[in-house]
């Protein structure tokens, strides 16, 4: 018997975020693809790539505005490009307190 990966359904949010980053990608000349976050948290990865000063320029533009808070989760150089990961999640506020298993480095400081 054969299992096929079957890649979840995105959430209402997760679909309305990666079509604004992909449209903004489009018209600044770069190129995003985006992953599963392995937080609850997490609406999604948002992975950029292009030119190193292009992609360093508009990294905030991509994601400005969107109702996501954004934390950059890796950088490297590639021979053919730039890539900016980027973790794209729910707004703080939204955020449930979970055990330390489940924060980002940037929420670290609100540790009781």
């Amino acid at each position: 018997m054969s299992r096929r990966h079957v890649p979840p359904v995105p959430s209402l949010l997760t679909a309305r975020v990666q079509r604004a980053v992909t449209e903004r990608a489009r018209r600044l000349h770069l190129h995003v693809g985006f992953g599963v976050g392995r937080r609850a948290t997490d609406v999604c990865l948002a992975v950029v790539k292009g030119e190193r000063a292009l992609v360093l320029r508009h990294a905030a533009d991509l994601f400005e505005g969107l109702g996501v808070d954004q934390e950059v989760v890796r950088a490297s150089q590639t021979p053919e490009a730039f890539e900016l990961m980027v973790a794209l999640m729910r707004p703080r506020a939204e955020r449930q307190r979970r055990g330390a298993e489940e924060r980002r480095a940037s929420e670290l400081g609100d540790v009781d």
